[in-house]
């Protein structure tokens, strides 16, 4: 799935108007990218128009209590993998940067 966003927003410094960006994974509804200082936040759809809404067949997608949505490839869909790639635990930061270079590559 690729996004621009909509319009600069002063409450999201780190984006760019009209620049495309890679969702990485949603998580409770909102998107998962990497942003202008390449971290991988969250950030609210509505910010975002789709450009191509295609999703890779390998996301795991799961609906919580209220009817948000999960999806991430299976690598980076564990209990807590964020908080880990946060907090500099090295086999998350070097799994996430595989499966995102996969995925960059395949887009390429």
């Amino acid at each position: 799935m690729i996004v621009k966003l909509k319009a600069r927003n002063p409450d999201y410094a780190d984006l760019s108007e009209g620049q495309p960006y890679f969702v990485i994974g949603i998580e409770a509804d909102d998107y998962r990218i990497l942003n202008d200082a390449g971290k991988p936040y969250l950030y609210p759809p509505e910010l975002f128009d789709v450009v191509d809404a295609g999703e890779p067949d390998d996301w795991i997608t799961e609906i919580g209590e209220d009817g948000e949505r999960y999806a991430y490839p299976e690598p980076l869909n564990q209990v807590g993998f964020f908080e880990d790639y946060f907090d500099h635990k090295p086999e998350q930061i070097s799994i996430f940067w595989h499966v995102v270079n996969q995925r960059l590559t395949h887009a390429a």
